[in-house]
């Protein structure tokens, strides 16, 4: 049974997916080892381990009796576990998890972010559980049952006990689902992360792979060693690194092959080739399939849920987290379905500050399906197709959920997002973002560049990198140099943050810099335009837009993300021509309340 559980407080962290961790399950079970007395890695630890990479890697006594009591109980705190509250990084254990794993070159023990996402993976599989109410871990009875089998060296059983733990994970039968829709496909990184996680947000979303590759090839036409450092930091997302991880637990286990996806490009009669490592179903891949499913004799895989797996790390995490987990609680409960409408209701009768709206739980059916918990869905109706493990489902006493500038402007817009895809919605809550990884800003930039060219048939593409602005589309009337801004606090026209468009629109006119972006477009466009595409705008924009016109002798435009996206819905429903956008990008109605009474029916 999925239960809410009424806290006065409780802890919200990550789990479930690893990075930085062993593709070998059998080193899992080395945490739930912890909480066995006579296990033989906790008795390791007793008799020399964890003096050997504490007290004598140079750590304080203090912290060698910490973690020693520690291991007297049959219940651990997370600083037990991960770290002790101590002042930068250490070289020695600060952790028990830390404690049990050697670490890289030569180090006595591993890093705080691998023993974080070691404990992540061991709750993943339901082998260590968290009391919410006490804030400390436990081992459940399958955590018993490994380590048992761990000690008693029985590995090809462990193996086994481990795999069908995996069938029972979601994000693994996600991963087993998706290579068997195309068998003979190869799948790189960037193909596993785009269908991935919730679609109208970031944080589970990579990078598209063929401008990956279409900026390495440009790269290496161009001899550019540190634009191909730059683009592989760019396109690196936090999902790539999971994917890796989680595809790396598929081939170990002969699910997956691993092969080498080859691109080229020849340019003035020379061949330019990257490669990129990718993934194939095997043949043991696809009669997992049945295992996952349910199908020829074998029985669907009970899917291991928690409340921490149902959003990334965004603002008001807990929000969404909560409305997921209640919606899978409600539809767990009705075997025959129930509407997008009905779940609304019901969330919203639980938490009103919660503010469901149909259109959400739509959005995140499909998400929750790129989660690998199947939920069919029929028009307006959704049927879970799962059985699910119990969970509990954490709410503060009293608590009002807050909601973001992001949230409203989302929940403003997805009621009249008919044509224009979801996905655009991320673009929202990165440019609304405080601090942004540099995937996070390319993704920003792409977003943009693709309503342009995907959803309102400009042309053009995206270019980011050193030294370019972030995109150029154009139609045979006009063109538009981009540059897309992330800023929480909203951008300023100031002379300092337009500098850099000064120097693009020099390059575009000039076509004399070393910088030779240009080139790729049309240089006898009628009109070129500038804009910027950010989350607000502060200050006297407007009369600074104005100088920076005047100074640049361009004009240019201002455009708030929601209003690009409302641009495109138009367009999209033939309400709109491109010489009517143009107008819009260059207009006055910059701010969310002048335009949107234009634009919204």
């Amino acid at each position: 049974m999925i239960t809410v559980q009424i806290l006065k407080k409780f802890p919200d962290r990550t789990f479930g997916l690893g990075q930085d961790v062993s593709t070998n399950l059998v080193g899992i079970v080395k945490v739930p080892a912890l909480f066995v007395p006579n296990s033989i890695i906790h008795q390791d630890l007793i008799n020399g381990r964890l003096k050997r990479v504490t007290v004598d890697a140079g750590a304080p006594q203090k912290v060698y009796d910490t973690l020693y009591a520690a291991l007297q109980s049959t219940e651990i705190s997370n600083s037990n576990l991960i770290t002790l509250p101590n002042k930068g990084r250490t070289p020695y254990a600060s952790g028990l998890i830390r404690a049990i794993f050697d670490g890289q070159k030569g180090a006595v023990a591993i890093k705080n972010w691998p023993a974080q996402n070691y404990l992540a993976v061991a709750i993943g599989l339901g082998l260590v559980d968290l009391d919410y109410d006490k804030d400390l871990y436990y081992i459940t009875d399958l955590g018993k049952q490994a380590v048992d089998l761990l000690d008693n060296k029985e590995i090809k059983k462990l193996q086994d006990f481990l795999l069908k733990r995996l069938y029972e994970y979601p994000y693994a039968a996600w991963l087993i689902r998706l290579v068997n829709k195309d068998k003979s496909k190869q799948y790189t990184k960037f193909n596993l992360g785009e269908n991935f996680g919730f679609i109208d947000e970031p944080g589970f979303t990579s990078l598209p792979e063929d401008l990956y590759v279409d900026a390495m090839l440009n790269a290496k036409v161009d001899g550019d060693k540190s634009e191909e450092t730059q683009i592989r930091s760019n396109y690196e997302s936090t999902a790539d690194k999971y994917m890796r991880w989680l595809a790396g637990v598929l081939v170990d286990y002969g699910l997956l092959d691993v092969v080498q996806k080859e691109f080229s490009r020849k340019e003035n009669g020379k061949k330019y080739s990257i490669s990129l490592q990718a993934y194939k179903v095997t043949l043991k891949g696809t009669k997992a399939l049945n295992k996952v499913n349910g199908g020829s004799r074998f029985p669907r895989s009970v899917k291991r849920v928690r409340w921490e797996y149902l959003a990334p790390k965004v603002k008001n995490a807990s929000k969404r987290k909560t409305s997921r987990a209640l919606m899978l609680k409600y539809l767990s409960e009705s075997s025959k379905g129930l509407s997008a409408n009905k779940i609304s209701q019901k969330i919203n009768a639980v938490s009103p500050s919660i503010g469901s709206i149909p259109e959400q739980v739509l959005d995140d059916a499909i998400g929750l399906n790129r989660l690998g918990i199947e939920i069919e869905i029929n028009g307006n109706h959704l049927t879970l197709k799962e059985k699910l493990t119990d969970f509990i489902i954490p709410v503060k006493e009293n608590h009002t959920f807050q909601t973001t500038e992001a949230d409203n402007l989302k929940r403003k817009l997805l009621p009249v997002l008919k044509h224009v895809d979801h996905k655009y919605l991320q673009a929202i809550d990165i440019a609304y973002k405080k601090n942004t990884s540099n995937a996070e800003n390319t993704l920003l930039e792409v977003l943009s560049t693709d309503l342009f060219v995907k959803e309102m048939d400009y042309k053009g593409s995206h270019l980011g990198g050193s030294n370019k602005p972030d995109a150029f589309v154009y139609t045979s009337k006009a063109g538009w140099i981009l540059d897309s801004k992330a800023y929480s606090d909203g951008f300023h026209v100031t002379a300092a943050n337009t500098d850099a468009m000064g120097r693009y629109i020099q390059q575009y006119r000039d076509h004399k810099d070393k910088s030779t972006w240009w080139k790729k477009f049309p240089n006898n466009l009628p009109i070129t335009y500038f804009a910027y595409i950010s989350s607000f705008y502060n200050g006297n924009y407007q009369s600074q837009l104005k100088d920076f016109e005047d100074r640049n002798k361009m004009r240019g435009g201002l455009i708030e993300i929601p209003k690009l996206i409302l641009l495109a819905e138009e367009y999209q429903d033939k309400k709109i021509s491109q010489a009517q956008i143009n107008q819009q990008l260059l207009d006055d109605k910059i701010d969310w309340k002048d335009y949107s009474t234009i634009l919204l029916p």
